[in-house]
């Protein structure tokens, strides 16, 4: 109980400051860092289910106009694998690092979405979760590929911000376009970090001439 209540009266403290809307525009760069949560899209059965997993995400964007920009994120996944064949299952689960190259489109200075294509890379050795199968029997999954490719899907929410800094709630949908035959390969995830204003363009300052007497 301790803990919500000093919880909810940071959360007071912080949203007590003026905030300060996102404003996309030509040359400005931010990078946003923090813990995410995602779960392979698997609605389980034979007693398998998929489980909440956590990590880390960097995310970096640049403007190209006011209207949105190219963001290109990375990711740190521990991703399981499900497939099946003749009603048994098994579960395989890899270390790998995901990065999505995009375009970010923001309809208010609130509310944006995202389209980018992802290529993933497995850094460690595919581990067999729980399987049906007999031992030498298993079937593969694409945990035991080098690379994995699909497109993400995001929208981002600004949650308080002030001229540098900002909370930021990201939620994506990872949509894998090569899964093997009855495998599972999509993924979902939703990330709470804090995002810094790296750069902006400068606006030239306009030149005012003195009043001259006469």
């Amino acid at each position: 109980m301790t803990k919500i209540f000093w919880g909810c009266f940071l959360l007071i403290n912080l949203l007590a400051y003026k905030t300060f809307a996102y404003t996309p525009s030509e040359g400005k760069v931010t990078a946003l860092f923090g813990p995410y949560i995602y779960q392979t899209k698997f609605n389980g059965a034979n007693g398998f289910d998929a489980p909440n997993l956590t990590d880390l995400g960097l995310i970096a964007e640049g403007d190209l106009n006011s209207s949105g920009g190219l963001e290109i994120a990375l990711f740190h996944m521990n991703k399981i694998f499900y497939r099946h064949k003749e009603g048994q299952y098994i579960a395989e689960q890899t270390e790998l690092v995901e990065i999505t190259m995009g375009y970010r489109r923001w309809w208010t200075n609130y509310f944006s979405s995202a389209l980018a294509f992802y290529s993933s890379y497995s850094i460690g050795v595919p581990k067999i979760i729980r399987s049906d199968f007999a031992v030498g029997s298993e079937i593969d999954t694409s945990a035991r590929d080098i690379t994995e490719y699909g497109f993400d899907f995001s929208l981002q929410a600004e949650l308080w911000s002030n001229e540098t800094y900002a909370v930021i709630l990201d939620t994506r949908y990872g949509l894998s376009v090569t899964s093997k035959q009855n495998e599972e390969g999509d993924h979902w995830s939703a990330l709470v970090g804090l995002r810094y204003t790296i750069q902006e363009k400068l606006r030239p300052k306009t030149y005012k001439s003195p009043n001259l007497k006469r």
